[in-house]
């Protein structure tokens, strides 16, 4: 036996002494109870202690909840809800005597339980309500006590395979063996099963779901390769899942293939491998009479792949290509429409790996110029974009695209080169991009991103202002410089800072009358005729400050005779020192007025005293501050 187990055999051993216990005594030792803790419900049996007495000749009342709702002769009660109780025994000689009863809520304790190889099972306990955790496996083997924590798991095996029940239940120590036990049922298996990966899914161009068939009990390891389907490593373990989502990936640019190792964690080790399922980096590109439609993925296993496509009208008959080659040319379109495809690839186990749907529209002869120096402007009520457009190409209809966090989608539609979107927000990473359809029903690449400017601010220590700022990308040949615009309270314009092309800016100027500024941001454009971009606004409120000396001497030379706190962006104040006893020596609501080291006309002597002082700023807010003086008394 080595020194762990042995450790751990010598703890148990000490705490089931201690859980069989002896009667708890009351404070005054009067009374003993069998029980003072437990979970609900919890029945406590009272025993009087000699030399005192309890019976009909010399009665005693017994309050038991702390409520003040005395029963005489009362030697058990039942305590049904969890909580702390003080039982109170009122006794004619000798008065009062208790002991508090501790009544813990009854929780059947969560556990997994995981499958092995030769009937055998690994547990851990993931409940931490209990100090300790009692294991019965019900099949007559001596049961099985862990502490909560890491320790808090077990491996078994079974004489047999098949159906079997594992129960759990939790105890505390010097308590009572009171509580709910959980059942689970597991199926004891002398070989741990492959499982199967059926479906796989791209979500999204970051997330790839998996759907599994495999056993509830059983822990498996997925693991992916990049671009192949030989050099696998482990991305996750699963337990008692279905479906699985990977996020973090990006399907556009590779391909991925899966496969689900299944582990015996009693032996640690890999036991079989399911079958290998990949996803394609699909990809669709309209040509001019022509989509194309190319892919990647590894052909092991499948069987052939399947073309989903579908119109403005609904879906179209799929096709069903062969394994090689990875590519195919849709000439069956017509121009304007758009078209959205998606590849199956179909493998000869019956599994399955959909692609991420792909959509196209299809077009013929010149395509138009894309739009170009998009201006934004951020309101109170959301953001105004404005662009320009090449005058050799006349659109019918602009379409506005929006991301927010990434991620593209229609904003609207509309037929002048102005836009307004109220949903805008500034606590959102937003962009847009706009493309638009021509009188010929050719349709323009998307503009270049345009991500409003959002300015932040942070206040410093030092009352300083940092700015920050995104680089404005919206116009064709960028931004000339940065004009920052601060006006103060009452919106009044306190100064206009040019920079070049910086996108940060410190805010150091000495200010003592303006606690409150309102910053923007104005982009202009290289290019003459663009129309400014422009930022949110923020407001910054610096901090008021104090400012006071560290010591005095009030000896009436004239100098530093009293202790006068000054203060910054302050509309109202009130001081009050005290000794080192706590005691209020002065109190003032005058900020020019300061203490002259005197209490009711008495010259207080040297030492440290302490002051609270409450202010108010110029925005309004309550601080409270503190600190503390030094009165000297030169000679």
């Amino acid at each position: 036996m080595n020194v762990k187990v042995l450790f751990i055999f010598i703890l148990f051993s000490c705490t089931t002494l201690v859980l069989r216990g002896q009667p708890y005594p009351s404070v005054g030792n009067r009374f003993e109870v069998d029980q003072k803790k437990g979970c609900a419900p919890l029945t406590v049996l009272v025993t009087i202690k000699p030399p005192s007495v309890c019976n009909g000749a010399n009665p005693c009342d017994m309050d038991f909840e702390g409520n003040n709702q005395f029963q005489s002769l009362t030697f058990t009660h039942t305590y049904t809800q969890p909580g702390k109780y003080k039982l109170r025994i009122q006794f004619q000689a000798s008065g009062i005597d208790e002991i508090e009863i501790d009544v813990v809520q009854n929780i059947q304790p969560e556990f997994e339980i995981y499958s092995c190889n030769n009937n055998a099972v690994s547990l851990k306990v993931t409940d931490n309500n209990y100090n300790q955790y009692v294991i019965n496996y019900n099949d007559a083997t001596p049961v099985v006590v862990r502490p909560s924590g890491s320790l808090a798991t077990d491996n078994h095996t079974f004489a047999s395979a098949g159906p079997k029940t594992i129960t759990i239940r939790g105890r505390n120590l010097s308590a009572a063996d009171n509580c709910s036990a959980m059942n689970k049922p597991v199926t004891a298996m002398l070989t741990l099963p492959a499982a199967n990966l059926t479906q796989l899914s791209v979500l999204n161009s970051t997330q790839i779901a998996l759907d599994l068939n495999g056993l509830s009990t059983v822990r498996y390891r997925l693991e992916i390769a990049t671009n192949n389907n030989t050099t696998f490593q482990l991305i996750q373990n699963l337990y008692n899942q279905t479906t699985v989502t990977l996020n973090s990936l990006r399907p556009d640019d590779n391909y991925y293939c899966f496969r689900l190792a299944t582990f015996d964690p009693c032996n640690s080790a890999i036991t079989a491998y399911s079958n290998i399922i990949c996803s394609s980096n699909f990809d669709v590109s309209a040509q001019s009479d022509v989509n194309k439609l190319i892919w990647t993925t590894a052909t092991s296993g499948i069987a052939n792949f399947t073309i989903n496509k579908s119109d403005n009208t609904g879906s179209l008959p799929s096709l069903t290509r062969p394994t090689s080659p990875l590519f195919f040319d849709d000439n069956n379109i017509v121009c304007t429409i758009p078209y959205t495809y998606q590849l199956v690839s179909n493998y000869a186990d019956g599994s399955r790996s959909i692609s991420l749907s792909k959509s196209v529209t299809a077009f013929s002869s010149t395509i138009p110029t894309a739009v170009e120096n998009i201006s934004s402007m951020v309101t109170p009520t959301g953001v105004d974009l404005v662009w320009q457009q090449n005058p050799a190409f006349t659109p019918t209809e602009y379409s506005v695209f929006k991301s927010v966090n990434g991620g593209y989608s229609l904003l609207t539609k509309i037929n002048s080169a102005s836009v307004s979107d109220p949903a805008y927000s500034t606590t959102e990473s937003t962009c847009y991009k706009i493309s638009y359809q021509d009188v010929c029903g050719n349709f323009s690449p998307f503009s270049q991103e345009a991500c409003p400017i959002q300015l932040f601010g942070s206040l410093q220590k030092d009352n300083s202002i940092i700015l920050n700022w995104n680089a404005y990308t919206g116009w064709t040949n960028g931004v000339d410089h940065y004009a920052i615009q601060k006006f103060n309270a009452q919106g009044q314009l306190l100064q206009t800072i040019d920079v070049a092309n910086a996108t940060t800016f410190t805010d150091d100027v000495e200010d003592l009358l303006n606690q409150i500024y309102t910053y923007k941001i104005i982009a202009i454009a290289n290019d003459v005729g663009v129309i400014n971009s422009v930022s949110n606004t923020i407001t910054i409120i610096k901090e008021p400050n104090l400012f006071y000396p560290t010591a005095f001497t009030p000896n009436n030379d004239g100098l530093n005779d009293t202790f006068t706190v000054f203060s910054q962006y302050v509309v109202a104040f009130e001081m009050k020192i005290f000794n080192r006893w706590g005691e209020l020596l002065f109190t003032t609501s005058n900020p020019t007025q300061g203490w002259d080291g005197t209490f009711k006309g008495s010259t207080m002597p040297e030492g440290t005293y302490a002051f609270i002082a409450k202010i108010t700023d110029l925005a309004g807010r309550t601080f409270d501050r503190s600190g503390s003086v030094v009165l000297l008394r030169k000679k």
